[in-house]
């Protein structure tokens, strides 16, 4: 949302090493526990024009369950709450759980988002000046538990529950004159199949292996589903280690969906992954898209990374082999404040043809 009509945008990243060590502290006590529970929080401030003053916190939490043997992965519940001087709020907290040796896997988000977002129309060819905003307010859920089968590979099902309240759509503008799906709100509640295989080293900073991911969801009437539809995606990262600590990431997304999806849930660029493009910037119902980066050690907890990605949208999966792709390059700076877990703060700068973004988060991106 941070982005190039922001008259302000102060990230107190100064403060990094100050929480981190402090959390850290915090938490020495309980070490050689079997939870190993690890806290990380940091502030944020920001001015849009479109939310006024907004301010909050990111928080980070790794443990394990107990029992869990100390070699397993560790369980990280992620916690951002954002408020705005318009009344609009962010909140989201996405987990990831480990439980039996790691052989069950549990993950998801729960949210309540009510902001503002960003509808330039459809399609790769869609133009920045078409930009309108719109507000949306809404509960999330999203929720799959995955077993392991056979080593490094997981399957289960999943869920996926959104509650859409679109509210001031401009008069007689481009997202109020188009026949999208869900421009009058709806409800989203999909069930699906989730597979992956794993050989990843560490979950938060990986160093080698793969990454590989599908899922399948379709709407289900009973669940009380607004509409019908059905989608389908592939995510798939490969990690290389270089020498020492320089490291070599790719990932390569590919996903689908059909005719009647709302369009709240189309693909797009402007994501985590392909940094540098407005959110929501380019959107359509498949995309494809790859990215490449370069990670390296900086000084002490400081790291770096560059990182450039190509990806475009189209009406079919099959159209964007032959559609017009759209480039974006940048830079980032890494703070680790684990040590152990691999955890560290994320701020990230990308720029396209169209202009640069700024990213503050924790964790890679992929």
């Amino acid at each position: 949302m941070m982005n190039k009509n922001c008259l302000v945008l102060l990230m107190l990243f100064s403060m990094m090493s100050f929480l981190s060590a402090k959390a850290q502290k915090k938490t020495k006590k309980v070490r050689d526990s079997t939870k190993n529970f690890q806290l990380t929080a940091l502030p944020v401030l920001f001015y849009l024009p479109e939310t006024g003053l907004g301010y909050g916190g990111l928080g980070l939490s790794t443990f394990r369950l107990k029992g869990e043997p100390k070699s397993s992965r560790p369980s990280s519940v992620q916690l951002g709450l954002t408020f705005t001087s318009k009344k609009q709020l962010l909140f989201f907290m996405p987990y990831e759980i480990y439980s039996d040796n790691e052989k069950w896997r549990f993950i998801g988000e729960l949210g309540y988002y009510q902001y503002f977002y960003n509808y330039y129309g459809r399609g790769i060819n869609s133009q920045e000046e078409d930009l309108e905003t719109y507000d949306a307010d809404f509960p999330r859920l999203r929720f799959s538990a995955l077993r392991e089968i056979f080593p490094g590979v997981s399957v289960g099902m999943g869920y996926e529950f959104d509650g859409y309240h679109v509210i001031n759509l401009a008069p007689g503008g481009l997202l109020e004159s188009s026949n999208e799906t869900g421009k009058e709100g709806g409800t989203v509640s999909n069930l699906g199949l989730v597979s992956s295989y794993d050989t990843r080293d560490n979950i938060f900073f990986p160093t080698k292996g793969l990454f590989i991911q599908a899922s399948t969801f379709t709407s289900v009437g009973f669940l009380g589903t607004s509409f019908s539809y059905n989608k389908f995606q592939l995510d798939a990262r490969y990690y290389r280690q270089l020498k020492g600590n320089h490291i070599l990431a790719g990932n390569i997304f590919f996903g689908t969906r059909s005719k009647g999806t709302p369009f709240l849930d189309l693909n797009s660029l402007g994501t985590k992954r392909t940094r540098g493009h407005n959110a929501r910037r380019f959107q359509d119902n498949a995309e494809l898209s790859v990215v490449l980066e370069y990670r390296f050690p900086i000084a002490g907890r400081f790291g770096g990374v560059l990182f450039g990605s190509t990806g475009t949208v189209s009406a079919t999966l099959e159209d964007a082999f032959s559609s017009a792709y759209k480039n974006a390059v940048g830079t980032g700076l890494r703070y680790i404040v684990n040590k152990k877990e691999g955890t560290r703060i994320r701020v990230d700068y990308g720029v396209s043809s169209e202009g640069g973004q700024l990213y503050f988060t924790i964790n890679e991106a992929f």
